[in-house]
């Protein structure tokens, strides 16, 4: 198994980015107030056939409780 995480910011109209990297999905969603991340991991090791191994999680209270943690610390 070749495991990947795939991220996607969604707004109320739908999906707005999507990719592998945390930091740029992360950069997606503080772009606007209104954004969600979710995260599903999907099984590449067939680069033609993906599976999906796990259905979507919202991470969105999750990394902005992160990022407040972080800003507190400073």
């Amino acid at each position: 198994m070749k495991l990947i995480n795939f991220y996607e910011v969604s707004d109320i109209t739908g999906a707005i980015w999507g990719g592998a990297d945390a930091s740029e999905a992360v950069k997606w969603l503080r772009l606007g107030l209104d954004r969600r991340l979710e995260v599903s991991v999907w099984d590449e090791q067939d680069p033609e056939e993906p599976r999906l191994v796990t259905d979507k999680i919202d991470i969105t209270d999750a990394v902005f409780s992160a990022i407040l943690g972080e800003m507190e610390r400073v």
